[in-house]
């Protein structure tokens, strides 16, 4: 496929990104990560960044999204879109969906954190710190998060060598031992994103939407990597054994989960946390879908 590309990426991305891009006459457009808190709204804004980059002169458009608990459906372009195949950043940090299924059947129950999120205070103690503590307290704020997390039993640093490394290890081990959590390390490249870049566009892996086609959830289900991740949410909740999460999105180890991408599945002000057990607790989970899936916070 040929002509200019222009991209819209998620902040909690844009370094690797950057890195691909490297300079080149590529645009790219960067959104704040908070549009995550309400996906409801998210097709809006993506849509409008679309529009400017094909007036920018762009002849298409790399939207660096994954399905992000259905907040890219309805997302389209005059110019046609490239959408990675994935629900949410984690298979595109780890490499590729496939991988990331790989790490899901080693260690379910996992937790991802990467620079993006760490950049945008999407891990669990800066979520307790910067956004449930001024609403709940402390007290209520950690219970809160440790309930958040009560499925997951390890945060993985994703290390593809951008950003601080030293500072993130030290932050995923911080949250580890407030959260009583086992601390794992993978190492990652930015081959997914080179791909997304510069193609090709392997079908398994991303999907190529012509001018004016919109992003629909059935998109992401049309893969044998999708179908997987579908097996794998009936059998996850049969055995009652979460997926990977990405900071910003929750429950760790010990249970299914949904994540924004980033990670622990936030708190709505104002709205109780429903716990399996059918009782309340003060705020209420974002439920999305894997891919993370692992989960991001």
């Amino acid at each position: 496929m040929t002509g200019r590309l222009g991209i819209v990426a998620c902040d909690v991305v844009s370094r690797e990104i950057e890195a691909v891009v490297d300079g080149r006459d590529i645009p790219v457009r960067v959104m704040e990560y908070a549009l995550h808190e309400r996906p409801k709204e998210m097709a809006a804004p993506l849509n409008r960044a679309a529009e400017e980059m094909m007036a920018s002169g762009c002849e298409r458009v790399g939207l660096c999204y994954g399905l992000c608990s259905n907040g890219t459906v309805g997302v389209h372009s005059r110019g046609g879109l490239t959408v990675p195949r994935c629900h949410d950043c984690i298979s595109m940090l780890v490499g590729s969906p496939a991988r990331y299924m790989r790490m899901f059947a080693e260690r379910p129950g996992t937790l991802y954190v990467t620079d993006g999120w760490l950049r945008n205070a999407g891990d669990p103690l800066s979520i307790v710190e910067k956004r449930y503590t001024p609403r709940l307290g402390a007290k209520k704020a950690f219970k809160g998060m440790s309930l958040e997390l009560a499925n997951y039993s390890y945060i993985c640093l994703i290390n593809n060598g951008l950003g601080d490394v030293g500072r993130m290890r030290a932050r995923a081990r911080e949250n580890c031992r407030a959260f009583n959590m086992e601390f794992v390390e993978v190492e990652a490249d930015l081959s997914y994103f080179k791909a997304f870049v510069d193609g090709p566009w392997p079908g398994d892996d991303f999907m190529i939407l012509g001018p004016g086609e919109k992003v629909t959830e059935d998109f992401f289900h049309s893969s044998p990597v999708s179908l997987a991740a579908g097996e794998w949410r009936g059998s996850e909740r049969a055995r009652a054994a979460p997926g990977p999460l990405p900071a910003g999105s929750t429950r760790a180890g010990r249970g299914p989960a949904t994540g924004t991408p980033g990670g622990i599945p936030s708190l709505v002000p104002g709205r109780p946390v429903r716990r399996d057990d059918g009782g309340e607790d003060g705020g209420e989970r974002q439920r999305g879908r894997p891919s993370r899936e692992g989960r991001p916070l």
